[in-house]
């Protein structure tokens, strides 16, 4: 009986979570809009941000390789971010991208 409980309290959590909104002091990335940075070295400066409430904002990714209009486009589509990306973005203290 515990055993199904603990498993509907989980299910509860999970739902309550993807249905709420982040709070005011959050500066995490959405979950499904992972930021790019133009360099290792800013994602590093970026990642020594925290959260006050969940600590890390987000995983540190990888590439591979940058194509050299990728930049371009990722300035472009500042316009259609979410407003909490914008506020990750912006609490890293660098400016939108250009």
């Amino acid at each position: 009986m515990l055993k199904t409980l603990a498993k509907r309290i989980a299910l509860a959590e999970r739902a309550t979570a993807s249905r709420s909104k982040y709070s005011e002091e959050c500066i995490c990335f959405p979950a499904k809009e992972l930021p790019y940075f133009p360099s290792d070295e800013e994602q590093e400066a970026a990642h020594l941000v925290k959260c006050p409430i969940h600590r890390d904002r987000f995983q540190k990714l990888y590439y591979l390789y940058r194509a050299p209009w990728h930049e371009e486009r990722m300035a472009m589509a500042w316009k259609s971010r979410t407003e909490q990306y914008k506020k990750a973005w912006l609490a890293g203290g660098s400016s939108r991208p250009t």
